[in-house]
């Protein structure tokens, strides 16, 4: 469940290599309760990489990584924040729409009824196809399914990698409702895009990790 503290999230001179290429180096950010953070660079840059240093799967050459001043190494309470969507959108093709998020929610030991899952659905878009299996969705409507994840979780952290792909523009337009009110509510967003996000400026941080 999402923690009611005001946290922070801070990396100090991140370096990250891969095979025996260096990514990035030198890399410094901190992001606050309520902010998002936008990564920008080229491809090849280290975007993704990055992310994944975030959420722990991978571990950076050099650097720091701390969660309200603690190291997010063994940080189990930091994991318990994350909610994390990559390329893949991470569904599960043998359920349908309404079984992914009542499974999703059990996961996360979330009570939230299923008339409540329901409207969550509905407002992606997607309640017509709510009893249909995951793998007949197009790619787009998947990644609908992921994003309405993220609602039923109530993490604190968002971490997104590319959470825009083959998504229309009307349904962008109310993703950015959604990521408003996340930050509203003191939640945090890192993420990487191709496309603009449309987020109150005073509460966007960037970085480039081709700089």
């Amino acid at each position: 469940m999402r923690t009611k503290e005001v946290s922070v999230l801070k990396a100090h001179d991140l370096k990250c290599v891969k095979g025996s290429t260096e990514l990035f180096s030198n890399v410094h950010f901190e992001v606050q309760s309520g902010e998002a953070l936008v990564v920008e660079g080229s491809n090849g840059s280290g975007k993704t990489s990055l992310l994944r240093i975030l959420c722990g799967f991978n571990y950076p050459a050099e650097g720091e990584i701390s969660w309200n001043g603690t190291s997010i190494d063994g940080h189990e309470s930091y994991q318990q924040q994350i909610s994390f969507i990559g390329h893949a959108s991470g569904v599960k093709l043998d359920l349908t729409v309404l079984e992914n998020l009542i499974f999703a929610q059990r996961l996360v030991g979330s009570d939230r009824k299923e008339e409540e899952i329901k409207e969550i659905i509905r407002k992606v878009g997607l309640f017509k196809q709510r009893n249909i299996l995951t793998r007949k969705l197009s790619a787009g409507q998947k990644r609908r399914v992921a994003l309405a994840r993220l609602q039923l979780e109530e993490r604190q952290l968002w971490i997104l990698d590319e959470p825009l792909t083959a998504l229309d523009r009307d349904f962008v337009t109310e993703f950015e409702i959604v990521l408003k009110k996340h930050l509203e509510k003191k939640g945090m967003l890192i993420v990487t895009t191709h496309r603009e996000l449309v987020l109150p400026a005073a509460q966007m941080k960037r970085i480039n990790l081709s700089n």
